[in-house]
Parts: C-alpha cells; structure tokens; sequence
C-alpha cells in the first residue's frame, strides 16, 4: 500500500489530503480508523481529505476512486501513451486504468502512468507513484519505476526488488497500517513481475511481431526454469544422501 499525503494550510486548521493506492487488491482499513471513516471495502484508490486544527481531526471528504464492487467494476486496462515509442529507453510510458469507483454519485476513475527510468537499478527499493491532478472526476497518477523498461532482447532478467523502504515509525509503538511486511512485498513482487511481462510482451509484439509464446520475455529461461529448478533439488538430495553415507563410522580395510 502507497500513500501519498499533501498539506495545505486553511486557517485556523490544517488540511491534509491523503491517497492510498493499492493496485493489486483491495485496500485494508488503516488502524485505529472506523470502516465508515475510510472507503467502502473493495476500494483500490480512496482519497480522504482530513481537517485538523489542535487536537481535533476531522474527516472531511472520503472519495472511492478506484474498485471492484459488486455493481461497479475494476475494468483494468493497459495500453502504450505512444505505440512508436522505445520501450527500452527512459520516458517510454504504460498506462494503467482502474475504474468502479464513485463519489457523489458520479463515476470516478484512475490512470497510473507507469514512466520508464533507467536510471534506477532493478536491485533498489521501488520508487512512490506521484499524485499530478484529479480533475473531470479522473485521478492521474505518474510512476517513474525501471520495471516500466523494456528488456532488450539477450539481456538476463534481473531479481525482484527487496520490500519497500520503512515508514519511519519502527520504535513508536504503533503498528503499521495496512498489510504485513510480507503482504507488501509480495504485493510490490507481483506487481513488478506483471509489469515486466506485459512490457516484454507488448516490446516483442512491436519490435518483433511476436505471436503465442514467443511474446513472453526471455522465453527460453523461464522455460528452462522448471528443469534447472529440478536439478538443483536433485543435486541437494545426491549431496544429502552421500554425506550420510560417508558418515556411518566404518573405515573400509
């Protein structure tokens, strides 16, 4: 789960507007806050504008923008922003619509531009998608993230990146909102990994007109992997057995 939270100062209070995201699945009720003060369950995307002045905290605003409902859906969708566009370069861009949510009785909805960064290493810790307008009932989002880049073809897939930096609150006595360490990142794992095949596939598509199985990036290794992985654990079981072998305690004459 992201948050993404902006200040504004509204005299004599102060007005925070908080958007959590959760592209994956639903997003859980935050600690210490009563399920009529966050979005109904099976939001994605809810933004909350919250008024505080001393001690007091007001929720002023609740928006579901983003959610699978039993009357509205999520209808997610990708699609290239331009289809002559490098995907292996950074600047290249995905984008991502989420839709089913509701405010007012109106329809609301999200695109997260997943924007290519080479910059950034595959090993490091994701980057935070960033809040650029929420106008015409439509909230945009942009994600610079390297998962958004295309792998060229005969490059080697890199690991999946470590779970997300802390929050800063280790030691405070509260516990965290949202899901579990391990929740989160296998969450973020996922994600990555499905940015990464549909990119590679969508790359493959329009680099190489690519059909069936071929559209799957670096098809060789991952259907090499089940073999590689049975020969490890083959290995360990010969190397297991042999140790207990050589340890029984007779020495040959």
């Amino acid at each position: 789960v992201f948050t993404i939270s902006q200040d504004e100062q509204t005299p004599p209070s102060t007005t925070t507007n908080e958007v959590k995201i959760n592209i994956c699945d639903e997003l859980p009720t935050p600690d210490k806050t009563e399920a009529k003060d966050f979005c109904d369950k099976g939001a994605y995307i809810c933004r909350r504008s919250i008024v505080k002045r001393d001690d007091q905290k007001i929720i002023h605003q609740i928006q579901t923008v983003a959610g699978e409902f039993e009357k509205d859906k999520l209808n997610p969708s990708f699609k290239a922003a331009d289809d002559n566009q490098d995907f292996t370069q950074s600047g290249s861009k995905i984008i991502l619509s989420l839709n089913g949510g509701k405010y007012n009785n109106q329809g609301q909805s999200a695109q997260v531009t997943f924007e290519c960064d080479a910059s950034q290493q595959r090993n490091d810790n994701p980057s935070e998608p960033t809040l650029t307008s929420y106008q015409g009932n439509v909230m945009s989002l942009n994600w610079k993230t390297v998962f958004a880049c295309g792998i060229k073809e005969g490059d080697a897939p890199s690991t999946p990146p470590p779970a997300p930096p802390s929050d800063g609150n280790e030691g405070s006595g509260d516990t965290n909102e949202g899901m579990s360490g391990a929740g989160v990142f296998f969450t973020i794992v996922f994600v990555l990994l499905g940015i990464y095949f549909i990119g590679g596939a969508f790359y493959n598509f329009k680099m190489y007109n690519a059909r069936g199985l071929d559209l799957i990036p670096h098809r060789d290794f991952w259907l090499d992997l089940p073999y590689l992985i049975k020969d490890l654990i083959s290995h360990l079981i010969d190397s297991i057995m042999s140790h207990r072998r050589g340890s029984g305690g007779y020495v040959s004459v």
